[in-house]
């Protein structure tokens, strides 16, 4: 995938940046997957935390963020 940095912690967990992935204010954002407690993800631009829901298709990698509210 073009723009994704991967840190690889050398336990399960996966850690990588998409840029320009912030819903928010379209900054980088950073998502941690872990077995016990699934994937979140967070901005250091605008500070914006997520659940995040993450699915292997054959096409690739599919990212989806939870709604929380309604307004």
């Amino acid at each position: 995938m073009t723009g994704i940095t991967e840190k690889n912690t050398g336990e399960a967990v996966s850690e990588f940046t998409l840029p320009d992935g912030c819903m928010l204010c379209g900054g980088a954002v950073t998502i941690r997957s872990t077995p016990g407690n699934g994937a979140h993800s967070y901005c250091p631009h605008c500070h914006w935390l997520s659940r995040t829901r993450l699915r292997m298709r054959k096409e690739g990698l599919e990212i989806a963020y939870a709604t929380q509210a309604f307004a």
